[in-house]
């Protein structure tokens, strides 16, 4: 990913569906989904690619569904978004062009100390954390 970090509707499933499965037990897709009321299809093809990155196992059948591959005191939020998106570079044009008509960034160092601040945020912050209530 390159620019500005962004939350996009596939890392939100993961946060929320990561969420639900820090209580410890294994759900469906379609729970997840029921849950927090999002598409059990789109979902389900996040969770696959979180399978494919080691962050949950899935178990197929009656009584299958995802849970969690570790502890949720050892997952950030950082993990998922990047298993979802790919590590956020430091290129903060909203334009991605190499040069800007202005001379410099119209938003100055904004765009890159909030998308710092946001990183930063995401590592320090597991799923325990979110478990707990326990977010800053």
């Amino acid at each position: 990913m390159s620019g500005v970090v962004a939350v996009s509707e596939a890392v939100s499933l993961a946060f929320h569906g990561m969420g639900l499965l820090a209580s410890g037990k294994r759900m469906s897709a379609k729970e997840m989904a029921e849950a927090v009321n999002v598409s059990e299809a789109h979902l389900a093809k996040v969770f696959q690619k979180l399978v494919k990155e080691g962050l949950v196992t899935s178990v197929r059948g009656p009584g299958g569904g995802f849970q969690l591959a570790r502890d949720p005191g050892e997952t950030s939020l950082f993990h998922i978004y990047t298993a979802i998106e790919g590590v956020p570079k430091h290129d903060y044009c909203l334009l991605h062009s190499e040069r800007c008509p202005f001379g410099g960034c119209i938003f100055g160092s904004l765009l890159g100390k909030m998308t710092d601040e946001f990183v930063e945020y995401l590592k320090n912050t597991t799923l325990k954390d979110l478990q707990r209530g326990e977010t800053r």
